[in-house]
This record gives structure tokens, C-alpha cells and sequence, in this order.
């Protein structure tokens, strides 16, 4: 015996617990992504939510949703959906025991319509877009603080552009469900698996229901958000989890393949799950949705399960009957007085059709549940009537594109056996076209109409209105808006006009299928673009052609001395080109503009306008003038060794002394004089690379010792008042030193003779007599050695 459920509120009242005034309850419910078969992207997004019956679920809208780049969680775009339809009642079998328990719940239907571009949802990784909302009910039992727990509706997509080719997908679709509770220690099952589509494989798993995400900075106490995920999950219960949602023996389950739930429940309560159906393709995951919602167990009364009896009227043990449209077949139940009675469509229950019997008029699976009228028992479900009614579903089905002047459309029309088809093609029958399938190549309306023979039914398909899109215009244009090559260069060409592009340069296929094609040679190129449909259109032949290279000259600049010289006209080849650089004003040089220094001076030429100049270049030298500091004269001993060593400015390299006696190397910048005898003249002259030249003249006195006087007179008369040495110059490292009559030293005048000898001691007047001296001069001489006078 099969039981269907659905997540009960009315568990609140059971418990007496307050319900929040405020707060719509979330029942349950999903998101669906559907193409809408006309253009790539283009889809319908449907949110079905199960709420309880209240004045706030009256005023429940259209949510806000986000769709989001899984790799990153970078919002891709936002958008609202808006309620569709009429809000329909969840219809239960047993209404008594609805009543009793206040089961009163709706289904509200919230859709939008978007238009995703192929190019930006391209990513291997996917997408995914959610809905969150506020609240759940407070007495459910697995979850903790309930009424303060939210609700994210989630949905996983794949790419709709993998390898520059389109993919075509629709998330699963789940039909209506029927509200029933589970009966405490009685096996329970629920249809709770979908459909896909694209005929994709869907697999089932429990997994712990999505809450509310809190957004930082925002109200979270509000209705609806837009966050990206991570999403956080509901916080369970001791004791429960996403394979223990329900107690029982066993728990709750979901077959992975077909979606069925099952439960043997062991203790009464309300209770939350979620089910995770995940989309796969040729063994790839491809998408995701989940589906949340709440069952009640309940303690059925034990009583006897009616067993009622089906029959089609005048078609006594046949379980099927064959009907014409509009013609109608009468399925009859046992009667019994205390029943209630409930048909089902294809497991789904009919609203309002709550008698013995009923007369359908649709195609479809139809049982009938009922249930004791005045006890909330267990239900008794009857055997399956078919009903199959001619012609109700003749429908036609379009693959295939009519591009501006090519392409097939395949139409199919609903298969019926034994049935003869007719195609018509505005409102023509077409000779021929009997079969269940035509190949459409123009554009119109077409339809077929369906005879079953045994019956004599007739059924007519929709119509399939049938368009050529808009021709393909593909063009190309280059990037400098030249069509030319540039020398050494290569020039960006732009297709336009399609998806996927393939280049042809004279007649051979070249590049990949981007947009862009870098030509790199002249010839005749063309572009073959693709649009989203599949439809082709062929650009017209552009002719790239390449332009020669130039040699591109610029005649040396002679290096100047000093910027204060005349400027300098520039000439480079071929004519036309720009002169630039320091001091450069149109083809003239200035070294005074310039100033002293190296300065890069270039000749750039363009090939075209649109080219990347040619560039020749040359150095400007604006050099300094060298100077020299050099002693006019110089004082030294006979014998003497050393070096000359000027400062030197302007970078000199060229170096000459006039004349070369007694240097090492008349050649060098600091030449050594090596035993100078007699006095001598030089002159150096210098030059730098530029060819500026300066020079200079140094005299050199020469001499053989120094002459120490026989006497003199420190009387103050201005003559001989201080100890004269002619020639100490000449040896700055010498040391006088003198004595009085006992040896004791009077003066010693350190190197060199800076303060000579006054004839004091410590500020008094030596008296007039006779000294004797020591002079040493250099190491390699001998100490003179004499006895001078000092007069007063």
C-alpha cells in the first residue's frame, strides 16, 4: 500500500506552540531552470513554494535571486521573479483528518524571465543561483531554534559555452504532490523524484537543508538577500543529521535512482529533510538543485484500511479504455456510505473530485484513495484505471534551424499507433507527407492532423510556426583601419557578425576561431562567422598588402668644445622624418640649448602613418673645455725625485710635456721627475676626446744646498734682523737646529724653515756670541755642520 505525505505547520498547534505573527512559514520547495528553446540563454526560472495558509502568505511576493560564478562567487547579475497563476490549495485524501489537524496549505508559483549572453557564461566550473528567505515553523522538532531559521532555494548550471560550442540544458522538473501525513510505525513511501528534460541521469541523496546566509551590514531579520554561497546549514537536533532527518526503523531514505522517499517512523513529531538531485550527463555532473521539505508523523488510530474496487462503466474487468477527444469515460468505486473519497491523476490528487465515481475527459493513470469519514485512519488506495484519450496530446516537436537561405527543420508529431498522418503547411496538405515525421526547408506554418483508424478519431497537432533568421553579416575590419602590414609588424583583423569565426587567407584556412586573426603576410583574407544557430554568412575578400622597409639614415654631428659655439643643421634620409632630442628644435642642433654632455639625437621615419617609426640615431658630444691647475713654479734640490701631479678637468686623454728631461714619461698625465741638476721649464698640453685643448707651464729652480750666512743681526734695524737661508725652499723637510755654548738647543725649527731664527729664547733677546748649528736637509745628504755670530 503506497502513502503519499507532505511537511506539515499544523504540528504547531498539535503542540499549542505560538506561531510568530509576522513570518510567511516555508513549507518547502524548488527552483527550475528551463530553456525556452528559442534563443541560446535564453530561459525561464520558476520558484514553486509550498507555504502555510495565512494572511502572510497572502502577502508573500517575488523574491530577488542571484546567479553566481562558482569558481570566484562573483555575482554574474541579479534578478526578481513575479508570481504566475493562482495560488492552488495542497489537496489531501483524507480531508477529515485535515480538517482536524488545521492542514491548510498553498502552492505559490514565482517566475522570471532572463536572457543570459553565451559569451560571459563560459566557464568549465559553472554557475549556480539561489533564493533566500525567511522563516521556517517554530515547532519543528530536528532542528534547532526553528523560527529563527531561514531557507536557501539552490540551483547548480553548467556552462552555456564549453569549447566555443553551445550546451543546451534544463534543470529537473518536479511535478505537483499531494499533502498526506506518515503514520506512526506504518512503512511509508513518497514519489519525491523528478523528470529531466534532456533525458539526463538525476541522482538522489539526503543532505542537511540550506539556512539563511547572514550578510554583514544588512538586516537579516529581512525577507529576502542576495548573497553568494558558501550557504550555512540548518543546525539539527541531537541525535538527528541528513541520513536520520525522521526516527525510524529504517529512517528516512531516498532511493538514489528514482527519488522515491521511504520511512518506517518510530517517533511522532514534525520533522525537516532535503534531498539533493544531481544532473548528470554521458557520467559528468553537470547540475544541481535541491528540494526542501517537512513531513508530520502522526498516531493513526488502528481500524480496518478500506479496500475499494475500480471499474471503467460498460467495460467491466478491463482496466483501459480508448477514448476519442471530447468524448468522455466514467470510472466508478465501490460505495460505501462512510467513506471519503479522493481521485488521482497520475498520483497527483484531483481537486474537487471527491465522489464514488468520476467522469475524465484526460489521458492519464487514475486511482481513487479513501479514507473513513469520521476517523483519521489509514487510507486505502484502489487499483489503476488507464484512460487514453485520442489525440489529447498531439503535439509537434522542432529540431533544426531555417538559417536566412539554408537549413532543415526535422517536426514530429505525437506517435500514436495505427494512426494515419496528414502534414499541412499553411493551411495546405502536402502531397506525400503521411508519416509521423516531415523535413521542413522554408519557413511557414505547420501542422499535422492524426486519424485513428478504429475509432474514427481525429486529432490535430499545435501549430509550429516555422522563420528564417535574419542573414548572417560577417565583416572585416583591421585595427589601424589600413589595410596594410606595417615592416616587421603584423596588423589585428576583427571579424564581426557571428559566435564562431574561421579565417581563409587566399583560400587556406588559417588561425583558430576567435574573433581576432593577427596577419602576419599580405594576401586576400576572408571570415566565415557563425552565429548562435548554427547559420553561416561569409565576409567579403579583404586584401592585405605589406609595406617595403625603409633604411632610415641620419649623418653624423661633429662633437663641439663648450656649448657656446653655433648650432648644428641636422640631415637625415629619407625626408620627412622628426628630429628629436636635447636641444633639437625642427633639424637644428644648439649646444647651448644641449649643454655640455653626450646627447642621443634621433631621425625617426614612418612608413605609413599608421606604422611604428623607423629610428636612426646619432651622438651629439657637447664637450667640456679641459682646464689644468698647475704651480707656475716649483723650488727643489739637485738630485731630487718626484712626481708632477695637476688637476685635470674636461676629461683629457691626450697628454704631452714639453720638455721631457728628467721625465719617466712625457706622455703621461703625472709624469715623474727623476734627478733633476739644473733649473728647467715645462709645458704640458692636454687634449680630450673631442679634441678641446689647453695648456700650461710650470718652472722648476734647482738647488745644489742651502747657504746658512756667517752672521747676522737681530738689532731691529730691518736689515739681517732674522737668520736668512737662501735655497731651504728647495728642501722643505730640513731641520735647523741651534746651540749656545754649553750644547743646549736655543731653536729648532722642525721641517722646513717656516719661522726663522730671531735670535729669542722663549720671547728674550739671546746675547750677541757665537752659536753653533746642525742642519739636516735630506736623509741621503750629510749634516752641515758651522758656527755663525749674532750682533747686536
Amino acid at each position: 500500500m503506497r502513502m503519499f505525505t507532505f511537511r506539515l505547520l499544523a504540528w504547531l498547534l498539535i503542540l499549542g506552540l505560538p506561531l510568530t505573527a509576522q513570518a510567511t512559514h516555508q513549507v518547502g520547495g524548488q527552483m527550475e531552470m528551463r530553456a525556452a528553446g528559442d534563443v541560446p540563454g535564453h530561459f525561464r526560472i520558476i520558484v514553486t513554494q509550498y507555504l502555510e495558509s495565512s494572511p502572510q502568505a497572502d502577502r508573500q511576493g517575488g523574491g530577488t535571486l542571484g546567479i553566481f560564478r562558482k569558481r570566484d562567487n562573483v555575482l554574474m547579475m541579479t534578478f526578481s521573479t513575479r508570481e504566475t497563476g493562482q495560488r492552488q490549495p495542497v489537496i489531501y485524501a483524507n480531508e477529515y483528518c485535515a480538517e482536524q489537524r488545521n492542514l491548510k496549505f498553498i502552492v505559490a508559483t514565482f517566475e522570471a524571465d532572463i536572457q543570459l549572453t553565451p559569451g560571459l557564461y563560459n566557464d568549465s566550473q559553472g554557475y549556480y543561483m539561489s533564493y533566500q528567505t525567511r522563516n521556517r515553523n517554530g515547532g519543528i522538532n530536528n532542528i534547532v531554534n526553528p523560527i529563527q531559521t531561514g531557507y536557501t532555494f539552490y540551483l547548480e548550471f553548467p556552462a552555456i559555452l564549453q569549447n566555443n560550442q553551445l550546451f543546451t540544458n534544463s534543470s529537473p522538473h518536479f511535478g505537483a504532490i499531494n499533502g498526506e501525513y506518515v503514520c506512526l510505525g506504518d512503512p511509508f513511501t513518497f514519489p519525491f523524484g523528478g523528470t529531466d528534460p534532456d533525458g539526463d541521469e538525476l541522482r538522489y541523496s539526503m543532505v542537511t537543508p540550506l539556512n539563511q546566509k547572514a550578510i554583514s551590514g544588512q538586516n537579516n531579520n529581512t525577507q529576502n538577500g542576495v548573497s553568494s554561497a558558501p550557504y550555512p546549514d540548518v543546525s539539527w537536533a541531537s541525535g538527528f543529521d541528513a541520513n536520520n532527518a525522521i526516527p525510524g526503523s529504517p529512517t528516512l531514505k531516498v532511493n538514489a535512482q528514482t527519488g522515491e522517499l521511504s520511512v518506517t517512523a518510530t517517533q511522532l513529531g514534525l520533522y525537516v529533510f532535503a534531498v539533493k538531485v544531481e544532473e548528470y550527463r554521458n557520467g559528468v555532473k553537470i547540475g544541481e538543485v535541491r528540494r526542501d521539505f517537512q513531513f508530520l508523523v502522526v498516531d493513526c488510530p488502528p481500524t480496518t484500511t478500506p479496500d475499494p474496487a475500480v471499474q471503467i462503466r460498460n467495460r467491466p474487468k478491463q482496466p483501459v479504455t480508448i477514448i476519442c477527444e471530447g468524448d468522455s469515460a466514467v470510472l466508478m468505486a465501490s460505495v460505501n456510505d462512510n467513506w471519503n473519497y479522493q481521485w488521482r491523476r497520475n498520483e497527483v490528487n484531483i481537486a474537487g473530485a471527491t465522489g464514488s465515481s468520476l467522469s475524465v475527459k484526460t489521458s492519464g493513470q487514475y486511482t481513487v484513495v479513501v479514507s473513513l469519514k469520521t476517523a483519521c485512519s489509514k487510507v486505502g488506495n484502489s487499483e489503476s484505471l488507464l484512460v487514453d484519450v485520442i489525440g489529447s496530446t498531439a503535439t509537434v516537436s522542432a529540431s533544426g534551424h531555417l538559417c536566412a537561405t539554408t537549413g532543415t527543420i526535422k517536426l514530429t508529431a505525437t506517435r500514436l499507433p495505427s494512426a494515419a498522418y496528414q502534414w499541412y503547411k499553411d493551411n495546405q496538405a502536402l502531397a506525400g507527407k503521411t508519416t509521423d515525421s516531415l523535413q521542413a526547408t522554408q519557413p511557414g506554418n505547420y501542422w499535422a492532423v492524426l486519424t485513428y483508424p478504429t475509432l474514427g478519431c481525429q486529432a490535430r497537432t499545435d501549430t509550429a510556426v516555422l522563420d528564417r533568421s535574419p542573414a548572417v553579416v560577417a565583416e572585416i575590419k583591421s585595427s589601424s583601419g589600413f589595410n596594410r602590414i606595417c615592416p616587421q609588424d603584423s596588423l589585428s583583423l576583427l571579424g564581426s557578425g557571428g559566435l564562431l569565426y574561421n579565417w581563409q587567407k587566399d583560400g587556406a584556412t588559417v588561425g583558430g576561431s576567435d574573433a581576432k586573426l593577427m596577419a602576419r603576410s599580405a594576401g586576400t583574407y576572408t571570415v566565415k562567422a557563425t552565429d548562435l544557430y548554427g547559420c553561416e554568412g561569409t565576409s567579403v575578400p579583404l586584401a592585405i598588402t605589406q609595406i617595403a622597409p625603409i633604411v632610415v639614415t641620419l649623418d653624423s654631428i661633429p662633437g663641439v668644445c663648450g656649448p657656446d659655439v653655433p648650432v648644428h643643421t641636422l640631415t637625415g634620409s629619407p625626408a620627412g622624418g622628426v628630429f628629436s632630442g636635447a636641444g633639437v628644435t625642427g633639424n637644428v642642433f644648439s649646444p647651448k640649448q644641449a649643454g655640455i654632455g653626450d646627447h642621443p639625437v634621433t631621425y625617426t621615419v614612418k612608413a605609413s602613418p599608421e606604422c611604428t617609426g623607423t629610428v636612426a640615431t646619432r651622438m651629439a658630444v657637447v664637450a667640456p673645455i679641459p682646464t689644468i691647475k698647475l704651480a707656475d713654479s716649483l723650488t727643489t734640490y739637485k738630485g731630487n725625485t718626484f712626481s708632477l701631479n695637476p688637476e685635470y678637468t674636461g676629461n683629457p686623454s691626450q697628454f704631452q710635456w714639453v720638455s721631457s728631461t728628467y721625465l719617466d714619461n712625457p706622455g703621461a698625465a703625472n709624469p715623474t721627475i727623476t734627478n733633476i741638476t739644473d733649473d728647467i721649464t715645462y709645458t704640458i698640453d692636454v687634449k680630450n676626446s673631442t679634441g678641446c685643448e689647453v695648456k700650461d707651464t710650470i718652472h722648476i729652480t734647482v738647488f745644489a744646498t742651502v747657504w746658512v750666512p756667517d752672521a747676522f743681526s737681530p738689532n731691529g734695524d730691518g736689515v739681517n734682523d732674522v737668520l736668512e737661508l737662501p735655497g731651504i725652499e728647495a728642501f722643505p723637510d730640513a731641520i735647523l737646529t741651534i746651540f749656545n755654548r754649553w750644547g743646549e738647543v736655543i731653536y729648532s725649527s722642525g721641517k722646513g724653515y717656516a719661522n726663522p731664527f730671531d735670535g729669542t729664547l722663549n720671547g728674550s733677546s739671546l746675547p750677541m756670541g757665537v752659536y753653533a748649528y746642525t742642519l739636516h736637509t735630506v736623509p741621503e745628504k750629510p749634516v752641515i755642520r758651522g758656527r755663525l755670530v749674532l750682533v747686536r
